[in-house]
């Protein structure tokens, strides 16, 4: 079946509102789900794979754990990134706002590729990332000019040591002050495969045109995440009735 974007973005709001996200959560979560689905990078599938889990656990963010001028470190305790990537992602953004240049490692995530969405509308801030993690046995490569409307997707060949659920971004004023900085750590193997911009603005313009295919059950799921917030609006209504 085929939704529209306006549809499925409202649906997920409230999904996401009933497993336990905060307000400005489910609106990032709704929004990473979307621009992954619609840009060919298999949204749903990926949201698929952490429902249960996400049904069964609270919602957990990370905690900050190291942090000077230039440097943080996050641990997120084992959660998505539908959770804490806002956290992360504004987090290097002040960081680079106070002093031209900064570096982030989130460890112990998941789901990683929802950070794309974040990372494109931080760039409109006129701020530059380049953004790595490791996907099974390659790496994936992420790369955002200030003020672009669309990344840079490239995969390579891992090279040394490099925990399998770790993410790192590093950010500056431009692509030339990450690279300077940052030379040794944006060192990568051999160059696999990319996916380009061409590619994802034609998918996001038939998502757009044509309606967003979603597989019926995965559907029947989000609705019935929805049945239960508004059940406990209605009761909650109902026993304030009387007030």
């Amino acid at each position: 079946m085929k939704v529209s974007k306006n549809e499925l973005t409202a649906t997920l709001k409230k999904a996401f509102e009933a497993l336990g996200f905060q307000s400005g959560d489910y609106y990032d979560a709704a929004d990473m789900v979307v621009w992954l689905e619609t840009h060919g990078f298999d949204g749903f599938d990926r949201l698929q794979a952490i429902l249960t889990y996400l049904n069964t656990i609270g919602p957990v963010h990370a905690d900050l754990v190291q942090e000077d001028e230039h440097h943080s470190m996050l641990d997120g305790k084992g959660t998505s990134i539908l959770l804490c990537g806002s956290e992360a992602v504004d987090l290097i953004s002040a960081q680079v706002i106070k002093g031209s240049w900064a570096a982030l490692e989130l460890t112990n995530c998941y789901n990683r590729t929802f950070i794309l969405q974040r990372l494109v509308k931080a760039a409109r801030r006129n701020l530059a990332f380049i953004a790595y993690w490791r996907q099974s046995d390659y790496c994936v490569k992420v790369s955002i000019a200030p003020g672009a409307e669309l990344p840079e997707y490239q995969t390579f060949t891992m090279t040394g040591e490099f925990d399998s659920q770790s993410l790192r971004i590093f950010s500056g004023t431009d692509m030339a002050v990450i690279e300077r900085q940052f030379a040794k750590e944006l060192e990568f193997g051999e160059f696999l495969e990319t996916v380009s911009a061409e590619d994802m603005q034609a998918c996001y313009l038939d998502s757009v045109e044509q309606g967003i295919e979603i597989d019926e059950a995965l559907w029947k799921t989000l609705n019935e995440l929805v049945a239960r917030v508004l059940v406990e609006s209605t009761e909650s209504s109902r026993a304030g009735a009387g007030d």
